[in-house]
């Protein structure tokens, strides 16, 4: 089936291009991947075309030792296309790091984003480079999937949506290459000719989701069909009633019910959604499988537990065929002002004999002196409380601060909790190990 994904993709395109496409309605917040990013919307006003070139120099640790580290980025908007372009060179007693120039694949990991700027009020979202915030209709199957998890190994991938009164398409691949997992969802609007707006909003959703992507033999096949409804005939908020249910072929099913109360412009200030749900899962089967760690940990790949190793090779997290099932319970919370402020709060508390339970936040906090950005996720968790132990294996981190010194010249200050790839194991399970980051580091900023 994901063989004739590109096909899908390439009408999907062309249908972008066939005429003008209505404004959103109020149950069609297009949040598909990193489309709603605050990071990446860079253009101070939609008109202003900006170049801008940073140059950063300073320290950098990555895991025990320091290098002098630089940092050339820059950043472009012009009328259809915006992007920002990120280098780096580490080099110091312990020489060079290799890992930023070990292969030709790292001259695409250079690609922060590009994003095609589609026509105002046409929701459209075309974007290259590492994904970071994917999630797949209700996110059963696709949640918060991101391909940075291991720095050095990220990889550069694409993300398509398109949306109408009939439709919508989502269409995400992890890699350009075809070695990697990709995934499609389709959203059908059967009723989007009746004249109550409750009954246009009835959405039937179909994804699926395969690893690797195009190849004859696939380790990982997903299907995932939801189902979703406004209730309510208010102009400015919905009240969508949600059901999903998905499967793993070869391993097991889930069944997800919620409610998701939302607005994509809000007193054309901002967008929120708040959910609450509840996850059956079966046996064989972990909601959001393919999430923030499915890089490094999936049918192929495991985390070592730092503490056992080099001692004990002995694995962290719950495989696929090894979970036993539960029930769960999820809040979230996603609060969204263009360009300025983002708060993404998630919690799912898993109910069952295994540690399941899986928390994501994301803040962001732009203002003319300071940008600030974090973003953290962890699974393995037993339950609210264990958010307040360290951070263990199965832990990802993204801190960032920017603070402006002078006219032109800035501090930054990077961290990150990230993987490092190890030696294959006998059994040809690729192995990976936490690595921490922190680079403080002084520049300017050029205005091109």
């Amino acid at each position: 089936m994901m063989r004739h994904l590109h096909r899908i993709v390439l009408a999907g395109w062309l249908l972008l291009s066939a005429g003008p496409i209505a404004a959103q309605t109020l149950w069609q917040p297009f949040r598909f991947g990193s489309a709603d990013d605050p990071a990446e919307q860079v253009q101070r006003v939609w008109w202003r075309r900006e170049r801008h070139l940073e140059t950063w120099g300073g320290t950098s640790l990555i895991g025990a030792h320091w290098r002098l580290g630089t940092r050339w980025v820059f950043t472009f908007v012009t009328r259809s296309l915006t992007g920002r372009l990120d280098a780096a060179l580490r080099t110091g007693l312990y020489g060079t790091y290799r890992p930023d120039f070990d292969s030709p694949y790292d001259a695409l990991r250079v690609i922060d984003f590009l994003r095609y700027n589609p026509p105002r009020y046409r929701p459209v979202h075309l974007r290259l480079g590492p994904l970071t915030r994917t999630r797949l209709g209700t996110g059963h199957v696709v949640d918060f999937f991101n391909t940075t998890t291991a720095w050095d190994d990220r990889t550069v991938g694409l993300e398509l949506g398109w949306s109408d009164r009939l439709i919508d398409v989502a269409f995400f691949a992890a890699d350009v290459l075809p070695d990697q997992v990709a995934g499609l969802r389709l959203g059908l609007r059967p009723f989007f000719w009746a004249a109550d707006p409750r009954t246009q909003s009835f959405t039937l959703g179909f994804s699926y989701v395969r690893d690797p992507a195009f190849r004859r033999h696939a380790g990982l096949e997903a299907f995932n069909f939801d189902l979703t409804f406004n209730t309510l005939r208010a102009r400015t908020v919905a009240l969508m009633p949600f059901m999903s249910l998905a499967h793993y072929r070869h391993y097991g099913s889930g069944l997800r019910l919620g409610v998701a109360f939302q607005s994509p412009y809000f007193a054309d200030l901002m967008t929120f959604q708040f959910r609450l749900g509840l996850d059956y899962d079966g046996e064989a089967f972990i909601p959001g499988f393919v999430g923030p760690f499915y890089p490094v940990q999936n049918l192929q790949a495991r985390i070592l537990d730092a503490d056992a190793y080099p001692d004990a090779t002995r694995y962290a997290g719950v495989t696929l065929d090894e979970a036993r099932g539960g029930n769960a319970f999820f809040t979230e919370i996603h609060l969204l002002f263009p360009r300025s402020f983002e708060l993404w709060y998630f919690f799912r508390r898993h109910y069952g004999t295994q540690r399941l339970s899986t928390f994501h936040l994301r803040l962001f906090l732009r203002t003319r002196e300071l940008q600030f950005q974090t973003g953290i996720s962890r699974a393995g968790l037993d339950d609210f409380f264990s958010l307040f132990q360290k951070m263990g294996d199965q832990s990802w981190l993204l801190f960032e601060v920017r603070y402006r010194l002078g006219r032109m010249l800035w501090l930054l200050v990077h961290a990150r909790y990230t993987f490092e790839r190890l030696e294959t194991a006998p059994d040809g399970t690729r192995r990976y190990l936490v690595q921490r980051r922190f680079e403080p580091m002084a520049g300017f900023r050029w205005t091109l």
